[in-house]
């Protein structure tokens, strides 16, 4: 009898040991797997919606028709599926001026930046930049009667009205020009009164804008031979820290280019041509 409780006593401990070790390592589980996530995807997708910083006024990228209305373009359109596939709804924080469209990331002011955003070294260092949905040729405009400046070489020591933090004034800065903070249409004004003497920007927005003011004296110099892939990309952009949320997203513009989505709004913004040129849709 007194081995028999022994044996008892002892399956008790045994049974309870184990019992201990499985909660312990369940817990331990739970915490690796909560250590393992940063929480930015389910933020979103808790809130329902994934808020997007862009600026406006930029067609096709991001307007509204005639000035009034639902805001639509290239990058808009590309944000709302982007959106749809997370099961989210986009909602857009729009600025009038880009530098303050990053700062308002920075600030946590809103989860994204869908706006034509350049995957750059710098902004790769300090940013979560997702894979490229476009690429967007860049022209170098200036005053139809300017006859001094016909090629990016020829910006050493000029004037180019370009936003100060834009990836399209950075080009314009590696060539020796100095910057005059401004938006497009800004941009424009100075160069035909001649208080600017060089803009460079997207081509199909330069294009856009002089179909909607054709007597705009500017005119296109040069188009910009990348040396980098990452110079004419446009990549969604996050905060360093929320890597799911950037990593969620990355698959979803994977399946949007895989699809022909990314293609489909291409089109349908920039024409055939710039479509069938897109290297990332091939």
């Amino acid at each position: 009898m007194r081995n028999l409780k022994r044996l008892f006593s002892v399956i008790m401990v045994l049974t309870l040991i184990l019992a201990l070790a499985a909660c312990g390592g369940g817990g331990s589980d739970q915490q690796g797997d909560a250590d393992s996530g940063d929480g930015s995807l389910q933020r979103v997708l808790d809130a329902g919606k994934l808020t997007v910083g862009c600026e406006g006024n930029w067609v096709p990228y991001v307007y509204n028709e005639g000035g009034t209305g639902e805001l639509t373009g290239f990058e808009v359109e590309i944000a709302k599926e982007i959106a749809s596939r997370l099961g989210v709804e986009a909602e857009f924080n729009v600025a009038s001026q880009w530098d303050g469209v990053i700062a308002g990331l920075d600030a946590k002011r809103y989860d994204t930046v869908i706006c034509g955003t350049n995957p750059n070294p710098e902004r790769q260092e300090k940013y979560y930049m997702t894979v490229p949905y476009s690429e967007s040729p860049i022209a170098l405009v200036v005053a139809a009667d300017n006859t001094e400046i016909k090629t990016f070489e020829d910006l050493t020591g000029k004037l180019a009205a370009n936003a100060l933090s834009s990836s399209s004034g950075q080009i314009a800065r590696n060539y020796g020009a100095e910057l005059s903070d401004c938006n497009l249409t800004q941009a424009m004004d100075l160069l035909v009164t001649h208080r600017a003497d060089a803009h460079v920007n997207n081509l199909t927005s330069i294009v856009e804008f002089l179909k909607a003011k054709p007597d705009t004296a500017v005119t296109v110099a040069a188009i910009y031979k990348p040396q980098n892939s990452y110079e004419i990309e446009s990549s969604a952009m996050f905060r360093k820290e929320d890597v799911e949320l950037g990593q969620a997203v990355d698959k979803v513009i994977q399946e949007m280019i895989e699809d022909g989505t990314c293609y489909n709004l291409a089109v349908k913004y920039f024409g055939q041509q710039v479509a069938d040129e897109t290297t990332i849709y091939q």
